[in-house]
């Protein structure tokens, strides 16, 4: 580790593309080999046929084909939809759709190495980038045809245009960020209310005069509000009347986070007892005074068990467990479990050293907000594995950080 940690090499940047090239190849190489292996029948199989009808009927369907849905965004859909337009929607979509999503992973790290460099130097991003390439769960993403792949670039650029616009504060940038941000939660909701965590940063720094802050958050707003607007109508209209911003799906993670110390697979027999209807307008509704009826309960007679769950389990789950629902070739999953707190432990030393440095705390409060937000929720490794290149950057620069230490001395 203590070598990785140097990499001596006179062009950062260049070196960091043939790691790209490299690993995209290698990326494209699996999908030929084993990518039909990656079907796992479950969230996949209702995007592909959400995107079908949507492609053909131009209706977006979740679960029940022949009724509209506000379960999911349309991002996804639409993007698997734009796939089949060109490839059909035979079993040559997947395929094309996994070596789309490993492009899209190889820019996602690109983006990465340019936020690295710009919050620490180029070694240190292109570590992360060694890091993130050595990172089984990575790798697999690309084959899993779930929003993962297109979150992570989503967000990072996200990420990007917000340093950017803070170094930058101009009008131009305000719009950037507000299409940006968008487009981040056509892909997964989640992301949201962020934007105004990252505004309550610059307020407190007051790098940006506060009467131009407002100004240009109003601008971001608007252009958010404009994107947003047409799946606001749409949503009003597939619901009889309701304003929808977001999606109607919160009931069901909100349900299957109040099972205390467990994960839904362990009470999946409960599960397939929950709904009488297949219709995700009514369960969600059901989920969510069930989920609630269920906290209540829960924190008034077994208050230190549902206390401890909402805090330090839910946390533990959310970063301690590893996305990794089916093997790579020759990667078993103990190889896999072994990266990640290979890599998790530094990144959490490094976000701890970091908590305090004006230039790291936009990445920091995007990791903060997301563990808080799914303390709240389901804690599911796949939600935080977009994040987990992050965690990685922090690691880089805690172990540059080690490296030089001792150097330093002699």
């Amino acid at each position: 580790m203590g070598r990785l940690a140097t990499l001596s090499v006179r062009n950062p940047k260049r070196f960091c593309a043939a790691i790209l090239l490299v690993t995209l190849l290698l990326k494209v190489v699996l999908v030929f080999a084993c990518g039909e292996r990656f079907d796992y029948q479950s969230d996949d199989r209702e995007y592909l046929r959400s995107a079908r009808i949507l492609l053909e009927q131009g209706t977006l369907t979740y679960n029940d084909p022949s009724r509209p849905t506000a379960f999911i965004t349309p991002a996804y859909p639409g993007f698997l939809a734009l796939l089949m337009q060109a490839f059909g929607t035979g079993t040559e979509v997947a395929q094309a759709a996994r070596i789309v999503q490993a492009v899209l992973v190889t820019v996602a790290l690109w983006l990465l190495f340019r936020i690295g460099t710009r919050l620490f130097e180029e070694r240190t991003a292109l570590l992360a980038v060694v890091l993130c390439s050595l990172y089984p769960p990575l790798w697999l993403i690309s084959n899993f045809l779930f929003t993962e792949s297109l979150f992570l670039t989503a967000l990072l650029l996200l990420l990007a245009i917000s340093l950017r616009a803070e170094e930058n504060p101009t009008i131009g940038m305000a719009v950037l960020f507000g299409l940006v941000w968008a487009a981040a939660v056509y892909v997964r909701p989640t992301v949201a209310l962020w934007p105004g965590l990252f505004f309550l940063l610059l307020a407190i720094r007051r790098t940006i005069p506060l009467g131009r802050l407002v100004r240009l958050g109003l601008v971001a707003a608007l252009a958010f509000s404009l994107c947003l607007a047409p799946w606001w109508v749409r949503n009003e209209r597939v619901s009889g009347g309701a304003f929808i911003p977001l999606t109607q799906s919160s009931g069901n993670p909100l349900r299957l986070g109040t099972y205390p110390w467990t994960v839904p697979a362990l009470f999946l027999d409960e599960q397939r007892t929950w709904h009488s209807t297949d219709n995700l307008w009514v369960n969600d509704k059901l989920d969510q005074e069930q989920a609630v009826e269920r906290i209540k309960d829960g924190f008034s007679h077994h208050f230190w068990v549902y206390a401890s769950w909402y805090t330090v389990g839910k946390f533990l789950l959310f970063w301690g467990d590893v996305f990794y629902w089916l093997p790579l070739p020759g990667v078993p999953l103990a190889l896999a479990i072994a990266a990640h707190y290979l890599f998790l432990i530094p990144g959490f030393i490094g976000f701890w050293r970091r908590r305090k440095d004006r230039n790291v705390q936009t990445l920091i409060s995007l990791l903060g907000y997301f563990s808080v937000l799914h303390m709240v929720y389901l804690p599911h490794s796949r939600y935080a594995l977009p994040l987990m290149p992050l965690v990685l950057l922090l690691a880089a620069a805690e172990l540059r950080r080690r490296w030089r230490k001792p150097h330093a001395l002699q």
